[in-house]
């Protein structure tokens, strides 16, 4: 079995791109609060399905 490590998470602090993957269907994985500066943010694993969201959201904005 693979152990996971950082590389395999994308952390998103962006509202917008969050709202965004919610509406493409990619679910987090987990919100949380940043310790430093108290942002709320979601990490996702790492996908192609993930990419490609990702990939349509740059075109987009």
């Amino acid at each position: 079995m693979k152990q996971l490590t950082e590389q395999d998470f994308f952390f998103c602090f962006t509202k917008k791109l969050s709202i965004f993957l919610k509406s493409e269907g990619i679910p987090y994985i987990i919100k949380a609060k940043s310790i430093k500066d108290n942002a709320i943010y979601t990490v996702y694993q790492k996908t192609d399905e993930l990419q490609r969201a990702l990939d349509k959201y740059k075109e987009i904005n």
